[in-house]
C-alpha cells in the first residue's frame, strides 16, 4: 500500500511514471484514459455494468475531439488493477457516486492523491473529512457514452489542478505535464477551490438544460432562457457573497459581470458545433435521457439552497430546479417536462 510518505518522495524526486487509476470510467474518464494512454502513460479504468463488459471485449472507441480504438486495461474495482508508490487515481464519478466508491476502497486508499475530476466541491470537502488526501480539479470536457464501450467527446478538454483547497505541489505539477502530453489543456491554479464554485456556478443551468431539453450550444440562443439563467446564477451570487466565497469564472473573470452579459437583451446565434453529432449535453440531462434514478443537482443547485438557508437569502429557482430534477430522475421522466415559462410560475408559489 503507498504512504504518503513514499508518494512525497517520489513526486519530489521525479520517481517513475505515475501510475493512473481512472476511478468511474464513463464518457469523461474514458476521455482522460484514452488521452492518458495515447500519450505512453500508465492507465487502467475502473468502470462498471455494460460499458466494463464492452470494454474488456471490444475495447474502447472514442469519435469526436478524440478519436481512436484502444485497449486499456478495464476493471471492476481498484482491488483488481496493480497499485504501487506512484499510483495516482483520477475520480471521475459523478458526486453521488463517490461516496459508496470510496467506502469499498477505504484502506487501499488510504495515503493514494486522489484527484477529484469532479464537479462541485462536496468531494473534496467529504474525502478530506475521511482523512484521504484529495487534490481538486477544475474541469472542462464534454463527452457522452452512445453505447457501452463507445463514446463521442463532444468538445473541450480542460483541467486546472491543485492541492485543496489552495496552494499546489510538485505531484499536482508532475500531473499536468502528463495531461499537457496528452494534448489536455492542464494547468496549475492557486485557487482551485475558488475555480471549482466558479464551475459549479456554471453547473446551476444543468438542470434547466435537462428539464428543458436544451443542448448547450443552445442555451444562450433564446433571450427568455439566458435571462432565466442569469437569474439562478444571481441567487448564486447573493448566497456566495455573504459566505464570502469569490468564485472564479470560466474567463479568469469576476461573476456579477459574468452574469451581466448574460442579460444583454437579444437573440444570438447557437454557439459551437451545430452538427447533430456533436451536441454537447450536461451530465444532468444525459442522466435523465438514460433514465437513471439519480441526478447530481443536489451537489450544485442543492448546495446553492443550503448556503441561501443558513445565511436567510432566498433561492427559489435554485430550489424548484433541485426538487423538479430529482424528481424527474426518480420518476424516469426523462428530459423535456419543464420551461423557464413553467419553473419561474413554479418558484413564484414558493
Amino acid at each position: 500500500m503507498a504512504t504518503d510518505r513514499a508518494l512525497n518522495r517520489s513526486a519530489a524526486n521525479g520517481g517513475s511514471e505515475l501510475n493512473y487509476i481512472v476511478h468511474g470510467a464513463g464518457a469523461i474518464g474514458s476521455v482522460l484514459g484514452a488521452r492518458l494512454t495515447q500519450a505512453g502513460r500508465r492507465v487502467t479504468l475502473i468502470a462498471r455494468g455494460d460499458h466494463l463488459e464492452a470494454l474488456n471485449r471490444d475495447g474502447l472507441r472514442i469519435s469526436g475531439s478524440t478519436e481512436g480504438h484502444f485497449r486499456l486495461p478495464a476493471v471492476r474495482t481498484a482491488h483488481e488493477a496493480d497499485l504501487d508508490d506512484n499510483t495516482v487515481v483520477l475520480l471521475t464519478m459523478k458526486t453521488q457516486h463517490t461516496f459508496e466508491a470510496i467506502e469499498g476502497h477505504r484502506e487501499l486508499y488510504d495515503g493514494v492523491p486522489l484527484f477529484c475530476f469532479q464537479n462541485g466541491v462536496t468531494n473534496e470537502e467529504w474525502l478530506l473529512g475521511q482523512g484521504l488526501r484529495a487534490y481538486g480539479v477544475m474541469v472542462r470536457i464534454g463527452a457522452r457514452i452512445d453505447e457501452p464501450g463507445v463514446v463521442t467527446h463532444t468538445g473541450a478538454r480542460r483541467a486546472q489542478i491543485g492541492c485543496w483547497p489552495t496552494g499546489t505541489d510538485e505531484l499536482c505539477a508532475r500531473v499536468v505535464d502528463d495531461l499537457v502530453a496528452a494534448e489536455m489543456n492542464g494547468s496549475l491554479e492557486e485557487r482551485v477551490a475558488d475555480a471549482k464554485w466558479g464551475k459549479l456556478v456554471l453547473n446551476l443551468t444543468n438542470a434547466f438544460s435537462a428539464l428543458a431539453d436544451l443542448p448547450v450550444q443552445e442555451w444562450f440562443c433564446s433571450e427568455e432562457n439566458r435571462i432565466f439563467m442569469a437569474d439562478i446564477e444571481e441567487e448564486a451570487a447573493n448566497v456566495l457573497e455573504a459566505a464570502g466565497i469569490t468564485p472564479i469564472m470560466e474567463d479568469m473573470g469576476e461573476l456579477r459581470p459574468w452574469i451581466a452579459r448574460l442579460r444583454k437583451p437579444g437573440a444570438r446565434e447557437p454557439r459551437g458545433a451545430t452538427d447533430p453529432a456533436l451536441l454537447s449535453y450536461p451530465s444532468t440531462w444525459q442522466d435523465l435521457n438514460f433514465r437513471r434514478p439519480t441526478v447530481e443537482v443536489e451537489h450544485f443547485n442543492g448546495r446553492i439552497c443550503e448556503l441561501g438557508e443558513q445565511y436567510g437569502i432566498p433561492t427559489p429557482l435554485n430550489r424548484v430546479l433541485t426538487e423538479r430534477c430529482v424528481d424527474a430522475a426518480a420518476r424516469r421522466l426523462g428530459p423535456g417536462t419543464e420551461t423557464a415559462a413553467s419553473l419561474r410560475a413554479a418558484a413564484a408559489q414558493l
